[in-house]
């Protein structure tokens, strides 16, 4: 009889202890859960932590400390209690759409769409999941399937429809097909336009039907710039014992400067986008005839549009007349990306090759002079866009191979540049550019070492140091109506007195695009 009761004793206590401390666990997630509906998130975040704690197999626990944790914006402990919340016993099917939004926000989207796939398969939730889908498809810039995934989730749930136009639309203006997304703008705001969203849309929608109207495929400018130059023929700075060189008058003189471009760009849907350039530019001085220049370009320039950049491909052709004779010509190519490093921040990458042709011949020319040759280059550079992209700040430098036929004219050059666009006031800025050339030539000048006409009493290679300063108002006066004011100089630093020289240009333009 004794052992029957002491049976009975141990049988009761068992039950009677794991009662209590069922009571106790429930007891102290219904105190979280209370606080996290209160938003006493602190409080809730403590509560559940220990619950996790006392109850590391309890589902719901994790669940709600997965919760707590995205109210305080902990998005990595949040997504780590939602896959608890998904692996333990009972599993709550409310965790995959919170864990898929986690992962999405983290940017880890392998693991989302593993979940994705889940979901869809214990058919939990299906038109939140579908929507998440689209999301994360969309941050894939997979576009299409991603319209795939939001269509299913507003067959779905009809209360999706407007969340679901929104980003639609959203994917439209990427693609630039803006008349699609304004097309889905206005089916959204017809749905509720009372709804926050809608007032939104509405904004939006605007925005895309002014930059509609806003884009022309065909755009046109022109310019007129008179120009004041202190030293046309780039007279050394001293003397170098030669009279023609010395005595040489006429180095100041007056110019005017037209240009015309031509810009051809179709707005086509798609991350593509394509540009066609003509752009002309002339100089004729008042007395010193023989530096007149005429220069023809035409350029095109296929654009790969991305999520955070782009990348250019640049192909042009140049044709320089010098006093109405051909000069010059050249082709050149120039990859470049634009990538944007941080938020608002953008950094600069390119490589380049030109061919450069000299048409001006003279019968017994030096073959040493003969500036025919390859050019190659390649080029880093920061870009720092301020208010509101109005005023910009930029650091470069560039890389540049000089390869030509002629032996004194091969040479490699660094460059470092910086510039500013500041606005000043309303349709006011300032613009403010300087750079440095350090220019190293490859071998001994054929000339150097006559110590005439300004070259070195020993045979010696050239170096030069070239610093160029600017600044400039610029006034738009009316709209594609604009005045600048313009002060350059250039200061040529060469142990060869012949390449050594001083200059500044003084301008006033007006120009006028369409």
């Amino acid at each position: 009889m004794s052992n029957k009761v002491l049976i009975l004793f141990f049988v009761l206590s068992f039950l009677f202890g794991s009662t209590a401390n069922l009571y106790a666990k429930e007891n102290l997630i219904e105190k979280g859960i209370a606080e996290y509906k209160a938003e006493k998130y602190e409080e809730a975040l403590e509560t559940f932590i220990k619950a996790r704690q006392e109850y590391p197999k309890s589902s719901l626990a994790a669940f709600y400390l997965g919760l707590t944790f995205k109210q305080i914006g902990n998005y990595k402990e949040s997504a780590k209690n939602y896959r608890d919340a998904l692996t333990l016993t009972p599993r709550i099917n409310e965790a995959y759409a919170e864990l898929i939004e986690m992962l999405y926000n983290l940017n880890e989207l392998k693991e989302a769409k593993q979940w994705i796939a889940e979901a869809e398969k214990e058919k939990v939730l299906p038109a939140h999941i579908a929507f998440l889908k689209g999301l994360v498809l969309t941050k894939e810039n997979n576009n299409k399937e991603a319209i795939e995934a939001f269509t299913k989730a507003k067959e779905l749930n009809r209360a999706l429809s407007q969340s679901v136009d929104f980003q639609i639309a959203m994917i439209y203006a990427k693609e630039r097909k803006l008349k699609d997304a304004r097309n889905t703008l206005r089916a959204l705001i017809n749905i509720d336009p009372s709804s926050e969203l809608a007032s939104f849309a509405k904004e939006y929608e605007t925005a895309i039907a002014k930059a509609i109207e806003a884009h022309r495929n065909w755009r046109f400018g022109i310019g007129v710039t008179y120009q004041f130059d202190d030293n046309v023929v780039s007279k050394p700075t001293g003397l170098i014992g030669t009279p023609t060189v010395d005595n040489i008058s006429g180095q100041r003189d007056s110019a005017i400067t037209s240009t015309f471009r031509m810009d051809y760009s179709p707005m086509l849907s798609g991350p593509w986008s394509f540009t066609v350039q003509y752009n002309a530019v002339g100089t004729n001085y008042f007395h010193s005839y023989e530096y007149d220049v005429m220069a023809h370009s035409i350029a095109a320039v296929p654009i790969y549009n991305f999520q955070n950049g782009a990348l250019s491909m640049p192909v042009s052709y140049s044709h320089m007349w010098l006093n109405e004779q051909e000069y010059m010509h050249l082709t050149s190519i120039k990859p470049s990306l634009n990538l944007q490093i941080f938020p608002g921040h953008i950094g600069q990458f390119s490589i380049g090759y030109g061919k450069r042709e000299m048409l001006k011949y003279s019968a017994g020319a030096d073959p040493n002079e003969d500036r025919d040759g390859n050019l190659y280059s390649a080029l880093i550079g920061y870009v720092y866009p301020f208010k509101e992209g109005k005023g910009i700040f930029s650091v470069k430098y560039e890389y540049s191979k000089d390869d030509t036929q002629g032996r004194n004219w091969d040479n490699k050059s660094d460059k470092i540049g910086t510039s500013i666009l500041y606005p000043l006031m309303n349709k006011v800025n300032l613009s403010l550019a300087g750079d440095m050339t350090l220019q190293h030539y490859k071998n001994i000048h054929t000339v150097s070492g006559t110590g005439t006409n300004g070259y070195p009493n020993v045979p010696t290679k050239r170096r030069d140091k070239i610093y160029n300063a600017s600044g400039g108002v610029i006034y738009e006066l009316l709209k594609g109506l604009s005045l600048s004011i313009n002060y350059s100089y250039t200061r040529a630093d060469s142990n060869f007195a012949i390449y050594d020289y001083k200059k500044n240009i003084y301008s006033f333009g007006v120009g006028y695009s369409f």
